[in-house]
């Protein structure tokens, strides 16, 4: 078997254009595929990013009946030290209150139904990046009295930075909310509907306002990446209090997940249309080299070595060709798109126009998921193995007489 091996380690070099040519398909076998996955992934990641830095966060800790009847009533107050140990959690980022509820927004003339949320303005800036969403005045100041409004909501009722707002609701178990907050901050946010009613206050402002002293409505809690969110569902659920649960973002936008597997589905068709292309390249590669070492094949036959060994030391050489070419595309791969990763491809014109409108950033970004790459190299690899079936039957079929006047 090491004779087999050796003479076809030494054969595949002989003709060193003809093998760099087998390997070179292979490489960029490799490398499309990846580039095709990775810039896929990328922008499912960067979808999701955006998502849940809209609003929801990747997990919210809420009370067991908030999300069915979203009410300050169904708010919880969180036990002493629990952000403590959510925060310890591995790959927990950062956790931070709110208290969201509704109220009527008013000015002298006109009213409008608003979606007040009562945020930890150092850390929900973390979260959802306001204060760079600020388009006239500041954002908010832990402690601040005064509110920042949606820009489409400040436009109707013709509210401007210093102007006072007014605000009538119903408190926590009924009480009567009603008050007045000068104007600190107006923010355009990137979803429309949110910027025609969101006023964002200080949470303890915003429990004053409610008469919800001590009271949250969820935890929002941040993680390194999305992927992470099904194992810190189970370890943060371990450690909450029995009226307490955790949801993840595909428990609060499931519809966000949906078009992603819907997408990533037609993404793999695309692949394996990729992949078929890519089996007839390399198919072609390999019939050449055999086509072109028919004569060889005949001589070494005629003087006595067997079909068998023959096939054998072809099988080598392909397998030898498809690891050199998958390891080195590997490595090509993975540094051409950790390049893009770092550098992502800017998107120019009505698609850049379009990204922004939906809150995204108008960029094409790219996955360094190390899966990504292994598994089109392993791909890659059992295709090469594949096609290395159909030149040991060339061989089988190979009649001496016609092979020598090849």
């Amino acid at each position: 078997m090491f004779t087999n091996f050796k003479l076809a380690w030494r054969n595949i070099w002989r003709n060193r254009r003809r093998t760099f040519i087998a390997i070179s398909s292979v490489i960029f076998s490799v490398l499309l595929a990846s580039w095709m996955r990775s810039m896929q992934e990328g922008s499912y990641t960067s979808m999701v990013d955006n998502v849940v830095k809209f609003y929801s966060g990747y997990l919210q800790v809420q009370d067991t009946a908030f999300w069915e009847e979203r009410t300050l009533d169904n708010g919880f107050a969180a036990p002493k030290g629990l952000k403590t140990n959510i925060e310890k959690i591995g790959q927990v980022t950062l956790v931070s209150g709110r208290v969201e509820s509704f109220a009527l927004a008013a000015n002298e003339m006109r009213s409008k139904p608003a979606m007040v949320m009562g945020i930890e303005p150092e850390a929900e800036d973390q979260i959802t990046a306001i204060s760079k969403k600020i388009k006239k005045g500041e954002f908010l100041e832990t402690g601040d009295k005064s509110v920042v409004l949606g820009k489409g909501l400040a436009k109707y009722l013709n509210l401007d930075v210093g102007d006072t707002l007014i605000m009538i609701g119903q408190g926590y178990h009924g009480i009567s909310a009603n008050g007045l907050f000068p104007v600190k901050g107006i923010m355009q946010h990137p979803n429309q509907e949110f910027d025609k009613r969101l006023v964002f206050m200080d949470i303890e402002n915003a429990r004053d306002f409610y008469s919800a002293y001590g009271i949250s409505t969820s935890l929002v809690v941040m993680a390194d990446n999305s992927y992470a969110v099904n194992q810190l569902k189970t370890e943060i659920a371990s450690i909450l209090p029995p009226r307490n649960t955790v949801m993840t973002w595909i428990d609060m936008q499931p519809e966000i997940e949906q078009l992603i597997e819907s997408d990533r589905g037609s993404g793999l068709i695309m692949l394996g249309i990729l992949y078929l292309v890519i089996a007839f390249g390399m198919f072609s590669v390999v019939m050449m080299m055999v086509k072109e070492r028919k004569r060889e094949f005949g001589v070494i036959h005629a003087v006595g070595m067997k079909k068998s060994k023959i096939s054998i030391i072809i099988f080598f050489e392909t397998i030898l060709i498809g690891l050199i070419g998958c390891a080195i595309g590997l490595l090509i791969s993975y540094l051409f798109c950790a390049y893009f990763y770092d550098n992502p491809i800017p998107l120019t014109g009505e698609m850049a126009k379009a990204t922004a409108q939906y809150g995204m950033e108008p960029y094409m970004f790219f996955s360094l998921k190390s899966s990504l790459f292994y598994s089109q190299m392993i791909l890659v690899f059992f295709i090469s193995m594949f096609i290395s079936i159909f030149p040991i039957l060339n061989i089988q079929k190979l009649k001496i007489t016609k092979a020598m006047r090849g």
